[in-house]
């Protein structure tokens, strides 16, 4: 039985330090530059702020800028989501825990 509580301690200690990372990350802003697009996103990713470089005014094709913006949100989510993985890694010891790693 000791040892069933020990581990129930273990994981309860886990799930506090898990719930205080998400909340860190939540507060964390991540700024990713993507061509004439800029996405500030947070370890939650949640959008910020986004900037459009000037000489976008000098784009020809409407899709380009489309594109743009688009490929600069999917690389900020994709990183936004690495670090976060990456802090959640380090409380959990590389265990693989469904919705949470």
């Amino acid at each position: 039985m000791l040892d069933q509580a020990k581990l129930m301690k273990q994981a309860f200690d886990m799930k506090r330090k898990m719930d205080k990372t998400q909340k860190e990350l939540s507060k964390r802003e991540l700024v990713v530059q993507y061509g004439s697009a800029t996405i500030t996103i947070t370890g939650d990713q949640q959008i910020r702020e986004v900037k459009l470089d000037p000489t976008v005014q000098e784009m020809e094709n409407i899709r380009e800028l489309e594109a743009t913006i688009k490929n600069a949100f999917n690389k900020a989510i994709s990183e936004s989501q690495e670090a976060a993985k990456k802090e959640l890694q380090a409380i959990t010891g590389g265990l693989n825990i469904p919705g949470l790693t």
